[in-house]
């Protein structure tokens, strides 16, 4: 009940008193008190808001009834966003009531000072009474959470965590595990696999923690909860806690629910609003259900200092994407941290709204402490119908348990951000994020004695779901009458084996029609075709075959090659057994094709008769059969040709079959094969069958490439019985028909390939269920303004991701690299239908945010799926695709390759299929027409294109006639897109009057800088950087950007370097980027940033294309994951990070799936790079001087010369020959070379070579195919190398080692890069020969001309002139930013003497001699000016001219 002066108690979702059992329960781990005595269990709040307190605070109280501990409550103090005055739990829980004391003894601060502080306790202080009064002030009065603050908590926690044993729980990483066993004899006694498995799926990755002495034995066992890093507990009780007993486990989950809830004063002023809001709701028409729920339904719209910006939608997004579950003059409660109510104007012109200060009087809430608002907010919100929350909120997800506490449908419960909308639909073990939402296992089932691990509530239709309605579907529109589909059709006067065709119906209860890409009836001609390689046979012939052993598509495309043969042959076809087909996990439903394909038509029968293995042993098994058995053999082969397994070690093995079939005399092995020592075409050629002449033609050889070409001849028809072996490896047939068989005569190959595409597809059953669907999609498609094409397909996109046991590890990518790589093929909002085994849905999140996405989950009940076989589901999910405007695909999915053949047959564009991994991704516009090789990696047009005509198409003819709709890329596009993977999107802003100008403004503000005129203009302090309108018009023309894809001599640069997410390499990306637009440096940039959370690279993803790309199509940004882990010799992580790792892994992710390479798993090689492809590794801590460049004639250039014989040294990066700058460490890397392997061509590099061509570090410069040679092993070999001296040096060491094991000296230069101003083998003389007067403009204003400068200057030091220090450990990480001031530069006087030293931390001054001082001064210069210019350009083109902060006053030392 709820104590209140009206009837609330519909609000209590608690049980009071609990049970016997609960009211009797005595836990197993129970610290052991000594008489008189007490344990405690003491904590900090957390820092953050209230819901994280509570999260927080659920778990200190479960560990605190578990172990019988006193629970000792943390001094009032002030909650986050809560209160203006100090508070304490039991402000707002009823700990103090009798029934919580008696399942844990809560105390006061104070009262355990009083208690424990005197002598002899716990935290004696007799010694420092000081101390000890201000403690007991402190938790009396109350504490703050500044450190530094007099009256701080942390003068508590200190003594706490000094006297105390501090639990060593980090919920990132650890689980805490109460099992009785662990808790008596120590955790190596946890042997049972079921208790094991258990934690291991709770624990899912973290570390296990098990309760037991070490925590049990303390005399105060401390959380340091408010700790902001590693200790914080920002989960859910029931995702960190875990009892190993489920009957415990459910009891802590009940102790949960029935005590930790608000105290009666939040739920009787909340029942007094919810039952105001449902008597209005009433007299609307609305009911109240049973539990005291609805009326009105209610959102959470949380938009204040939520950090994940991309929740934070507008009002219209928050209307637009959960609308329909709304119901006509319902009233909409919105729980609201907005203060500007015109922020719901948008949605209140469609609904009625209520917030909670419309009843703040009617209520009284002004008397009720605002710290208890929002509690009660969040149960007002939790009644509602329908409620429909923040994403990532702890304020909505508490809501949703206590929801479920409620009993509430889980149906009802919605998430405003697209991607999450339905999260709460379907049962999800806790996981991933916990805090961004709630689970189920929190309320589902807690009442009994079993873990609950899957959902109780059958999904029923959400409002918000896809269109299931079938009977209000309306008619399509009527099929073209025409036969020729889409852009593939030929005319009738180019078709004459069409005449008399039509196209074919899909016998179904809706008109799903347009479905049907086969002719039935076929034409005349075809009708009456007779094969020119059958024979008369008085008797039947047959082939018998096993089925193959791989996934449903495997199978397929052998029984079609099986199928050509018979009906090219004339032979019966004997199907194997009925067996299981292992199309899905765990025993198959399905064991015959005859389930998916209608083999008994009567045009079918008329091209190939079909029997079942059991009607051919009855008809040729007996006496005078052509396989006669005795009685035994027949008696037992009956018996498998009903049933049978394939395999070996079965009882019911399906070979004793075959191998009594294949033994007989009158019985032939096919001599063809796919694979292995077997890998054959098979050729029908008309001359060779009759006489047995002729030879392998060329247009044979073509066909067959390296294969073997088996000739159909006299000799191979004459068996009865010709059996293709199939499940055998070597007899494979995993290979398209049109690619396995060849018939010479143009006619005769077109028929066959029309046969497989109008018989050979799936039964009208499984296209029906199909229809079904696509015509659902297509009509909520055209409700949001899609259109149809001309056949009856788009509408929608569509994608097939295959996830699971598909072989072929770099087609699995991630989700990012899914989006990031296909995200250009899509049009804003359409739906998206994705066919996938996938079971995580989160995995497609990006595809959600700005559309909505299409599961066959979503179709279950309006298709009927529940009456179909799992194994059926596969087929219907591959037609649905198939009808997608586009289409993206997995490559090396038979799946996906099917899907696109049907596509073809439909008459689709090339343009509107494509492969998800950016090697392939445009296979299908620009790849082969017709593979010469029985691979099965994807499909080739050859099997579709024009083969309703008589002649044998051999490339497209797809051209300007396809609608402009369909084509996704022109086809000039598609062959430069590596090149521009980004359109500048300000281009308006790059006046064309301006850009003809540019180099002449550079010029004069040139001589300006010189004459120093524009000293007047100029800050106190400082040499002026670039005028504002140089700067402001920096950037590339289209043109021009197209220019510098590639150096003069044709040369493609792809320069690279590897950042993580953090912020400073963030700005440091920036800095880069802008120092190459100064210089005009060619070639394309690409920043790899490694290992970034979701949010992360949301956020570097969004500041790439706002301020970068812009700038130029050319700079790319490319994620991959997390590479930096230190993994030991098994594998398994230390827990401990070497972020270099990033470096060499990040750029082989990057070599090996970017689409600018075409990187092949199977040969290791790069199959779409340019013939000249140069790749430069740099460091993001590095600014551009002067172009990098593959050439290295030039008269400035250094070479490294250590010794006094000179050596000849080669000019220009070209195969074999890479570049470097030298790096000071000699020759230690060879102290690695037997990590190599015994082998290594490292081996033999003695010490003058090692110093000589491979003491080398960034740039790095090969060729593409050298860089991946050493890039491939520089990570292999990495991990070794730091395992056997951790240190800063060992991705260097091992990028050395790798080049020697490859056998690819480097030209190492000198003169490419300095850093440290004292380092020796950098280019520091190039500096030191610059006059004194000119040294600071040399740096701030590169001239070639004028003063020869090194490529690259690192800036990994700390560089000063006078009082101007620069160090990129002290700038700010916000220094790219609308109100961060510029830096002070040194001043025009910095090459005097006076100026003659740098500061240090603290301003302390360091003398410096002229040479050190020069070199000081030109760095000093060169890094305040260019930070300065690209702060500038980044505020003149993204800030207000208000708001930028222009002043040149930001001092590093300050």
């Amino acid at each position: 009940t709820v104590e209140c002066d009206v009837d609330v108690n519909a609000m209590a979702y608690w049980n009071s008193p609990q049970g016997k059992r609960d009211e009797e329960f005595v836990s197993p781990f129970r610290v052991t008190v000594p008489p008189g005595k007490k344990k405690y269990l003491t904590f900090e709040p957390d820092g953050g808001g209230f819901n994280n307190i509570r999260m927080s605070m659920e778990n200190i109280f479960v560990v605190a009834a578990a172990t019988g501990r006193t629970l000792v409550l943390p001094p009032p103090q002030l909650m986050y966003l809560l209160s203006d005055k100090k508070l304490n739990f039991d402000d707002v829980f009823p700990v103090n009531s009798e029934f919580f004391q008696k399942r844990v003894e809560v105390i006061s601060n104070k009262e355990f000072l009083e208690r424990e502080t005197e002598k002899g306790g716990y935290l004696e202080l007799d010694n420092e009474p000081g101390r000890k009064m201000k403690l007991l002030e402190l938790a009396s009065e109350g504490c703050v959470k500044a450190q530094k603050d007099s009256n701080s908590c942390s003068l508590l926690d200190e003594l706490l965590i000094e006297r105390g044993y501090t639990a060593p729980l980090k919920d990132s990483r650890d689980c805490l595990i109460f099992d009785e066993i662990a808790f008596n004899h120590g955790p190596a006694a946890v042997t049972s696999p079921m208790t094991n498995a258990s934690i291991e799926k709770f624990c899912a990755g973290r570390k296990p923690i098990y309760y037991g002495s070490e925590m049990a034995e303390p005399d105060i066992l401390h959380f340091l909860t408010s700790d902001t890093g590693e200790y914080r507990i920002l989960n859910h009780f029931y995702s960190v806690i875990y009892f190993t007993n489920p009957a415990q486990d459910n009891y802590y989950k009940r102790f949960v629910r029935d005590f930790i809830h608000f105290r009666d004063i939040v739920f009787c002023a909340a029942g007094k609003i919810v039952q105001l809001l449902q008597d209005e709701g009433k007299q609307r028409g609305f009911k109240v259900d049973e539990e005291g729920a609805g009326a009105y339904s209610a959102w959470h719209v949380r938009r204040g200092d939520l950090q994940y910006k991309e929740v934070k939608i507008s009002a219209e997004e928050w209307y637009n994407n959960t609308a329909k579950s709304l119901r006509p003059k319902e009233l909409l409660y919105i729980a609201t941290d907005e203060k500007n109510k015109e922020f719901f104007d948008p949605i209140a012109k469609h609904i009625d709204l209520r917030f909670l200060g419309d009843y703040s009087k009617r209520v009284g809430l002004e008397k009720l402490d605002k710290s208890l608002i929002g509690m009660v907010e969040a149960v007002v919100a939790s009644r509602g119908r329908i409620f429909v929350g923040t994403w990532h909120s702890t304020f909505s997800g508490y809501i949703m348990r206590l929801r479920g506490y409620y009993g509430a449908s889980k149906m009802s419960n919605y998430y405003s951000y697209r991607p999450r909308i339905r999260v709460m639909h379907k049962w999800a073990y806790p996981n991933g994020n916990y805090a961004a939402r709630e689970f189920q296992s929190a309320w589902l089932g807690i009442d009994g004695d079993k873990f609950i691990l899957k959902d109780l509530e059958p999904t029923s239709q959400s409002p918000l779901g896809a269109f299931v309605d079938i009977s209000n579907l309306e008619d399509p529109l009527p099929r073209p009458t025409h036969l020729a589909r889409g852009v593939f059709g030929l005319p009738m006067s180019s078709t004459p084996a069409l005449v008399g065709a039509s196209r074919g119906k899909i016998n179904c209860e809706v008109n799903v029609d347009s479905l049907v890409y086969w002719n039935d009836p076929q034409g005349s001609r075809d009708r009456d075709f007779v094969s020119p390689f059958r024979q008369s046979m008085t008797t039947a012939k047959y082939i018998t075959f096993w089925q193959d052993a791989g996934r449903f598509n495997n199978i397929r495309m052998s029984l079609e090659i099986v199928m050509v043969f018979a009906a090219a042959s004339g032979r019966t076809v004997v199907l194997p057994p009925s067996q299981n087909l292992h199309l899905e996990e765990g025993d198959s439903t399905v064991d015959s094709f005859e389930q998916f394909y209608s083999f008994h038509g009567e045009e079918f029968k008329k091209r190939v008769n079909v029997i079942s293995m059991k009607e051919f042993i009855e008809r040729e098994g007996q006496k005078n059969g052509l396989v006669t058995l005795n009685d035994k053999d027949y008696k037992r082969v009956f018996e498998l040709a009903s049933h049978c397994e394939n395999r070996r070690k079965s009882d019911i093995y399906c070979g004793e079959v075959h191998e009594k079939i294949a033994a007989h005399s009158n019985t032939k092995v096919a001599p063809v094969g796919s694979s292995g020592s077997v890998d054959t075409c098979l050729i029908f050629d008309e001359d060779m069958f009759k006489s047995g002449l002729g030879s392998a033609r060329p247009d044979i050889k073509k066909f067959c490439g390296n294969r073997t070409p088996v000739f159909y001849t006299q000799k191979l028809a004459e068996p009865d019985i010709l059996h293709f072996d199939s499940f055998a490896r070597d007899h494979r047939l995993l290979a398209h028909f049109y690619n396995f068989i060849y018939f010479t005569d143009p006619i005769t190959d077109n028929y066959y390939k029309r046969f497989v595409r109008d018989f050979m597809h799936y039964n009208d059953r499984i296209f029906c269920a199909a229809g079904k669907i696509v015509r659902a999609i297509q009509h909520e498609a055209v409700e949001q303004g899609f259109h149809l094409d001309e056949e009856g397909g788009g509408g929608y996109s569509s994608l097939h991701v295959r996830r699971n046991d598909l072989q072929y590890q770099d087609a699995l990518i991630s989700d990012d690299r899914w989006w990031d790589n296909t995200k250009d093929l899509w049009k804003p909002k359409e739906i998206f239908y994705i066919a996938t085994d996938e079971k995580n849905n989160m995995f497609f999140d990006n595809f959600a945010r700005g559309n909505t996405i299409r599961f066959l989950d979503d179709y279950w009940e309006m298709a009927n799926l529940s009456s179909f076989q799992k194994e059926h589901l596969g087929m219907i999910d591959a037609i649905v695709a198939s009808r997608g405007r586009t289409f993206a695909g997995t490559y090396f999915s038979t799946f996906s390759g099917y899907i696109i053949r049907m596509r073809g047959y439909h008459g689709m564009s090339k343009y509107s299929s494509f492969y998800s991994w950016n090697p392939v991704k445009y296979e299908m516009q620009k790849g082969a027409f017709f593979g010469s090789s029985n691979e099965f990696k994807r499909e080739y047009p050859i099997g579709w294109v024009g083969i309703d005509g008589d002649e044998r198409v051999v490339e497209y003819s797809e051209g300007a006639e396809v609608a402009k709709d369909d084509v996704t890329t022109a086809t000039n596009d598609i062959v430069h897109v590596q090149k521009s993977t980004i359109s500048p999107k300000d281009e308006d802003k790059k006046k064309e009057s301006k850009q003809p100008k540019l180099q002449d403004e550079w010029n004069s503000a040139n001589q300006q800088k010189e004459q120093g005129s524009s000293a007047a203009h100029a800050p106190t302090h400082g040499i002026r950087s670039l005028e504002e309108n140089i700067i402001n018009s920096m950037g590339f023309l289209p043109d021009e950007d197209g220019e510098l894809e590639v150096t003069q001599d044709g040369t493609t640069l792809y320069i690279v370097f590897s950042t993580d997410c953090g912020p400073s390499q963030h700005w440091q990306s920036y800095l880069l980027f802008f120092s190459i637009v100064r210089i005009k440096q060619r070639g394309f940039i690409t920043r790899i940033a490694s290992g970034c959370t979701e949010k992360q690279k949301q956020e570097a993803r969004e500041w790439h294309l706002e301020h970068i790309a812009v700038i130029s199509s050319r700079f790319r940004i490319f994620f991959t994951p997390k590479f930096s882990d230190i993994k030991d010799v098994n594998g398994k992580s230390t827990g401990e990070a070497y972020k270099y790792f990033n470096k060499p892994f990040g750029v082989r992710y990057y070599l090996e799936n970017s689409s600018d390479f075409g990187w092949d798993e199977k040969t290791s090689k790069m199959t779409a790079v340019e013939e000249k492809a140069v790749v430069i590794i740099i460091d993001p801590d590095m600014i551009i001087l002067r172009p990098l460049t593959t050439d290295f004639s030039d008269s400035s250039v250094k070479f490294w010369s250590p010794f006094h014989k000179k050596i000849e040294r080669k000019k220009k990066v070209e195969p074999g020959t890479p570049f470097g700058q030298t790096y000071g460490f000699g020759d230690n890397w060879r102290k690695h070379t037997d990590l190599a392997g015994p082998d290594s061509l490292a081996h033999k590099v003695d010490e003058r070579t090692a110093v000589l061509h491979y003491q080398v570090g960034p740039p790095y410069i090969a060729t593409a195919t050298d860089m991946y040679q050493i890039v491939r092993r520089w990570a292999d070999l990495v991990p070794e190398v730091h395992r056997a001296k951790p240190e800063l040096m060992s991705e260097m060491y091992a990028y050395s080692l790798a080049a020697a094991d490859r056998g690819l000296p480097h030209e190492i230069v000198s003169s490419m890069m300095i850093s440290s101003t004292d380092a020796y083998g950098e280019s520091w003389d190039l500096i030191d020969d610059i006059p004194d007067e000119r040294v600071c403009m040399s740096g701030i204003l590169p001239n070639q001309a004028k003063a020869p400068l090194p490529t690259l200057l690192h800036y990994c030091q700390e560089y000063g002139a006078g009082d101007v220090l620069f160090s990129k450990y002290f700038l700010p990480d916000s220094i790219f930013s609308c109100d961060q001031p510029l830096l002070i530069e040194p001043g025009d006087d910095a090459m005097s003497p006076e100026n003659a030293y740098k500061l240090r931390p603290g301003r302390k001054k360091v003398q410096l001699n002229h040479e050190l001082h020069k070199r000081n001064v030109f760095t000093a210069c060169a890094m305040t000016s260019v930070v300065n210019e690209a702060s500038l350009f980044f505020k003149l083109h993204h800030c207000n001219g208000s708001e930028a902060n222009k002043e040149r006053t930001l001092d590093l030392l300050a």
